[in-house]
């Protein structure tokens, strides 16, 4: 996991949809699904300001072992 201010792959800076803040923590992550026998990684932009999180989605995986 990082703490930095994170842009998209593109170049462009995603909105905050609740405060239309511009400055994002980048934080990477896994949602494991309901039994267990997959993931799906995901990366995470937190708000510095109100704290939502954008979820993107980074593909699955059964081999991803924690």
């Amino acid at each position: 996991m990082t703490d930095q201010t994170s842009s998209t792959q593109q170049g462009r800076m995603p909105t905050c949809p609740l405060c239309g803040c511009q400055s994002f923590q980048r934080e990477e992550g896994k949602l494991d699904s309901k039994w267990g026998f997959s993931a799906h990684r995901v990366i995470l932009l937190i708000c510095n300001q109100c704290k939502y999180i954008l979820q993107f989605y980074q593909g699955n995986t059964i081999w991803d072992f924690d």
